[in-house]
């Protein structure tokens, strides 16, 4: 399933035509392997490739984390939270993930700023903590997902 970004890739390079630095293309891999909604102790990794790094073509860039007491989505959110980190200058950033609730959650970020970052139903928002930093760290970058399978 494909669904169109926010900011796509086809308005960041409108913006390089008219004179921005060329900007890099960066894959972000996003590997959770826990099942279930609670997790007791799991892992996450992330991976980062772009030919465009200084440190050329074949050398990832990867880093991984292991959490207690937290849910799957959770998980997954503070491992690309953890991964944009390392993304220091504005990048055409494609997430490769299997998790749905960050690709849903990425659409639904200017709706839940605009509610004082709530949900619709003025319910409280899960993870809104790493939901704002996923914001202020993707608000430079050109996003779009990539869903695997």
């Amino acid at each position: 399933i494909r669904v169109p970004p926010l900011h796509t890739c086809k308005d960041r390079q409108e913006d390089l035509k008219m004179g921005e630095p060329r900007m890099a293309r960066v894959d972000v891999s996003i590997l959770v392997r826990e099942k279930g909604a609670k997790v007791k102790r799991g892992k996450y990794l992330y991976i980062i490739a772009s030919k465009d790094f200084p440190k050329g073509p074949g050398n990832p860039i990867s880093g991984s984390a292991y959490v207690e007491n937290t849910t799957v989505n959770r998980m997954a959110l503070q491992c690309l939270v953890d991964a944009l980190q390392r993304i220091h200058r504005p990048s055409m950033v494609t997430i490769h993930t299997t998790s749905g609730y960050l690709q849903s959650g990425y659409r639904s970020l200017p709706e839940w700023k605009e509610n004082g970052w709530t949900r619709k139903d003025k319910k409280e928002l899960r993870n809104a903590d790493l939901w704002q930093q996923a914001d202020k760290l993707l608000s430079n970058h050109a996003v779009r997902f990539k869903m695997q399978i």
